[in-house]
């Protein structure tokens, strides 16, 4: 993979990156109601809890997978297949730059888990 596709693709995990952190962060500094709440208040503020939980671990590990990205391009790694050793396609690179693997390792590997 050439210097210039690896630097456009470092510089969008970078900022999907800081998305991330950015949507963490308003999640962490949106608490819950101060005042009196009746049942219905309490159910639907309990369901955006649970909402927000489920978004935060998700986002948490979209988080871990650009951060695991961004160390492959350091230590010039990015771009291969974690399994097979071969290259991961530009194509595949540009819609999923964290990807860490192949189509046909992934493949395989979604299909183990079924």
């Amino acid at each position: 993979m050439k210097t210039e596709q690896i630097t456009k693709i470092k510089k969008r995990l970078i900022s999907l990156r800081d998305e991330i952190l950015k949507v963490i962060e308003w999640h962490d500094a949106s608490g819950g109601s101060d005042g009196a709440m009746d049942e219905i208040d309490q159910a639907n503020e309990l369901i955006e809890k649970e909402m927000g939980f489920v978004m935060s671990n998700n986002m948490l590990a979209n988080l871990k997978e650009v951060e695991e990205a961004l160390a492959r391009i350091e230590k010039k790694h990015y771009g291969k297949c974690l399994h097979c050793g071969e290259e991961i396609s530009l194509k595949r690179l540009e819609v999923l730059p964290f990807a860490r693997y192949c189509v046909p390792c992934q493949e395989k590997m979604e299909s183990r888990g079924r």
